[in-house]
């Protein structure tokens, strides 16, 4: 979550734009300020103080950026008592995946993240399902016989290409939520559940990619077409 700096008026935040890293956002350059809209406000806590609507910049990239504080004192930001409001857009913690990942599995799974920091849980716990079916997929295991999701994870587990515990984590953690969001009514999810559902995502990919070649081997003893052996197969045709 982004901060605030009480005395510099500075916020620190994940940058969306530097692939989520941490990076200190400022509210004015060797011109001045950015830009600001501040109005006098008045709650039951506060009995004078200010909000601004404060225009901010990546100390790293440059990218804009929106943060609403309100602050008391001598009504000059950043005054005293600052207290944030909001600051968008801010970037979530944002995990690494192995190169040898698909290309169109590390896109549905970034965007699942961006999701995520847009606070939109339920479609990122949808695209975290799509992540695991469609890795499925890739390692051979979208069969007549084992058509539904559930069936391939059984699977994978069973040809030793994921643990037990990882087996478990697959439906508890991201088949589950994903299927609550795709097939039940309408219901909150909360983030941490989703956040569950982008580590676990982001572990079975390790699992099956960050030792490419082992589990080829092992893909390929249990019967199993994966996704390379089907595009070679389709070069040399």
């Amino acid at each position: 979550m982004a901060q605030i700096n009480e005395d510099e008026g500075t916020i620190v935040a994940r940058c969306p734009n530097c692939a989520g890293a941490l990076s200190s956002f400022t509210w004015y350059g060797e011109h001045g300020e950015f830009g600001s809209i501040t109005k006098p406000f008045k709650d039951r806590y506060w009995s004078d103080c200010q909000i601004s609507y404060r225009l901010f910049q990546c100390g790293g990239c440059g990218m804009g950026a929106l943060g609403v504080i309100k602050f008391g004192g001598d009504y000059k930001y950043p005054g005293k008592y600052n207290r944030l409001l909001r600051f968008t857009p801010e970037a979530r913690k944002r995990l690494e995946l192995p190169t040898s990942v698909p290309e169109g599995i590390q896109r549905e799974f970034i965007e699942a993240e961006r999701c995520m920091e847009n606070d939109c849980f339920r479609a990122a716990a949808g695209l975290f399902r799509s992540v695991l079916d469609k890795t499925m997929r890739a390692n051979g295991y979208k069969t007549k016989q084992e058509s539904n999701l559930y069936k391939q994870i059984e699977a994978a587990a069973d040809d030793g290409v994921i643990t037990q515990a990882r087996k478990r984590r697959a439906h508890d953690e991201i088949r589950v939520l994903g299927n609550d969001v795709l097939h039940d009514e309408w219901q909150e999810i909360p983030a941490e559940d989703v956040e569950a559902a982008q580590h676990y995502s982001q572990r079975i990919l390790e699992d099956l990619y960050d030792d490419r070649e082992s589990v080829l081997t092992l893909l390929r003893e249990a019967g199993r077409k994966p996704l390379e052996d089907i595009e070679a197969c389709e070069s040399e045709s």
